[in-house]
């Protein structure tokens, strides 16, 4: 999937550059008519992708809208499924990570220019993420050594408000990128459960309950995006 998004990314790239050669764009019509669709997806994906194999980043689409004097509708749906092993002398650590979060929004277009333009807007947006940790690993203690399971489990589900603001670049009438910085204000609830499992050595399949423990927060959360990716979008 990732080599794919880097082979899209880089495609669309090289297309922005092919399609400035034949392509004249009227001023005041660099944004989307009435009731034309765009869909778009953030290279941030990609990118990382190819920089760090081991980076975790959702992936992220917008659908727009065109609505009446260069405004527009917007759906974003972002998602993440990741799951990983991972295996050392100390222990063996079993991680799952799922993601889904959906906002909807409204944005209002300006031109810069005939290829140029900067829009303002703000969404709605609410999400869950799960993370699953499990580990397995020895407990040397004054009473002997045991096996220990022990897995924590942290659910994380939020709602909130996102003024946003960007620029977009049009090279021709089916393609155009845009950028765009947020002002992120959440409401989150997170509930955090772990419990673990023990058991001897010498009898490993016998085991007990250990320790465990429970807790929810919830509060308010403030994050500044000044960049939040680059999105490639096709006008449908």
């Amino acid at each position: 999937m990732r080599c794919f998004l880097v082979l899209v990314f880089f495609t669309g790239f090289y297309g922005l550059g092919f399609a400035q050669e034949g392509d004249t764009i009227r001023a005041g019509r660099l944004f989307l008519d009435k009731n034309v669709y765009s869909m778009g997806i953030n290279s941030q994906l990609a990118v990382e992708g190819l920089l760090d194999q081991s980076t975790f980043t959702p992936m992220e689409i917008l659908l727009r809208r065109g609505a009446k004097n260069n405004q527009a509708f917007r759906v974003r749906l972002k998602g993440l499924l990741a799951n990983t092993e991972r295996n050392d002398d100390q222990e063996r650590r079993k991680t799952h990570q799922s993601q889904l979060g959906l906002a909807l929004g409204y944005e209002w277009h300006l031109p810069l220019g005939n290829r140029f333009g900067y829009y303002y807007g703000g969404e709605v947006e609410m999400g869950v993420n799960n993370n699953k940790v499990t580990r397995y690993f020895i407990n040397s203690t004054s009473m002997g050594d045991f096996f220990v399971k022990r897995t924590d489990f942290e659910k994380t589900r939020r709602i909130g408000v996102l003024p946003l603001a960007g620029f977009t670049y049009r090279p021709s009438h089916y393609l155009y990128v845009s950028l765009e910085m947020r002002l992120e204000i959440f409401y989150e609830k997170l509930k955090f459960n772990s419990d673990s499992l023990i058991a001897t050595i010498e009898n490993p399949n016998n085991s007990m309950p250990g320790s465990w423990g429970r807790y929810n927060v919830a509060n308010w959360k403030f994050n500044f995006q000044p960049y939040s990716g680059i999105f490639v979008n096709i006008i449908l």
